[in-house]
C-alpha cells in the first residue's frame, strides 16, 4: 500500500505540489454571488473543483465551511472528497480535531481511509489535549495508508503565545510537537513518515524545519495571509521536496468564472514547482 507521503510524490511531479484550499465560506459566496444555501455550497465547490481538474496534487476542503449548514453540509463534504479523489487528486480534510484519545478512535473512523466515513487520504489535527492522545488517529493513517498533519506553527497569530510558550527543558511547545512528531516517524523507518506538521508560511520556520526532517509540510499563509509563494524556496529550502503550499482565498475570489479560476491555479500550480 502506497503512503500517503508516496502518492503526494508521484502526484506533486506532475501536478506540481500546490495544495488548493477549499474553503466555502459566506463571504466567498457573497463574491460569488451565491446564496448562502446548500445549492450555494454544491455550486461553489464543483465548480471550483471542475476549474482545478487535474492541475494539483492535493486539494484540502475545510470541514467547518461545510459543518455550517449542518447534516446537509456534511453530505456535501462526503460528495466533495469523492469528486477530489475521482479526479484524480489527494483529498487532505481540514478539521483540525483534537481529543481524548477515545473520541480520536471516532474521528479517525470518520475521516481516514477507505471504508471511513468520509474517505479522507489525510487530516489536520490538534495536539491541545496531549500527543498521546492522538494515538487512534495515528494508528489508522499507519494501517490504511493515508496522512496526519499536526498543527505546529501555523500562521495565525492568535496562537503564538501559547505555541512560544516552554517546557521546563526549555523547548517551545512547537518544538516539543516537531519533536515528537519526528520520533514517532523514526520509529516506523527512514523516509517521509506518516506524520506531517502545520507550519505557517507567514512563520519564520527555520528552527522547526530542522527538527522535522521526516515529514510532510503543509503551508498555509500563501496569499491574503501575507506569504508569497516566491519567498517559499527560500524560507523552506531545508523541506524541499516536502512541502505542501496551501492556495486559497487567492483563488476562490476569482469565481465563479470558471476561466478565472483556472487560470489563477494555473498561475499559483507553475510558481510551485520551482518554490
Amino acid at each position: 500500500m502506497a503512503s500517503f507521503a508516496q502518492r503526494f510524490a508521484d502526484l506533486s511531479a506532475s501536478r506540481s505540489p500546490l495544495c488548493l484550499g477549499l474553503d466555502p465560506s459566506e463571504e466567498l459566496f457573497r463574491t460569488w454571488g451565491l446564496a448562502n444555501d446548500i445549492a450555494g455550497l454544491r455550486r461553489f465547490c464543483r465548480t471550483t473543483l471542475e476549474a482545478a481538474g487535474e492541475l494539483v496534487a492535493v486539494i484540502k476542503p475545510q470541514t467547518g465551511f461545510f459543518e455550517r449548514f449542518g447534516a446537509a453540509g456534511m453530505a456535501e463534504l462526503a460528495a466533495t472528497v469523492a469528486q477530489i479523489q475521482a479526479q484524480g487528486a489527494l483529498c487532505l480534510i481540514d478539521a483540525k480535531r483534537g481529543d481524548l484519545a477515545g473520541t480520536m478512535a471516532g474521528y479517525a473512523a470518520a475521516m481516514l481511509g477507505a471504508g471511513s466515513g468520509f474517505g479522507g487520504d489525510a487530516v489536520t489535527v490538534s495536539a491541545f489535549l496531549g500527543f498521546d492522545a492522538l494515538r487512534p488517529v495515528f494508528d489508522r493513517a499507519v494501517a490504511t495508508g493515508t496522512g496526519v498533519f499536526v498543527v505546529v506553527q501555523p500562521s495565525n497569530p492568535e496562537g503564538r503565545a501559547l505555541q512560544q510558550a516552554r517546557h521546563p527543558d526549555g523547548r517551545t511547545v512547537s518544538e516539543a510537537l516537531a519533536d515528537e512528531i519526528s520520533a514517532f516517524n523514526a520509529a516506523r523507518g527512514p523516509g517521509v513518515g506518516v506524520l506531517g506538521a502545520v507550519v505557517g508560511a507567514t512563520t519564520d520556520p527555520a528552527a522547526i524545519l530542522d527538527r522535522l526532517q521526516q515529514s510532510l509540510i503543509l503551508a498555509p499563509g500563501i496569499g491574503p495571509q501575507g506569504a508569497e509563494m516566491a519567498e517559499l524556496g527560500t524560507k523552506f529550502r531545508s523541506a524541499r521536496g516536502r512541502v505542501l503550499p496551501v492556495v486559497s482565498r487567492a483563488v476562490l475570489g476569482q469565481g465563479p468564472s470558471s476561466t478565472a479560476l483556472r487560470d489563477s491555479i494555473l498561475r499559483y500550480r507553475e510558481a510551485a514547482w520551482p518554490a
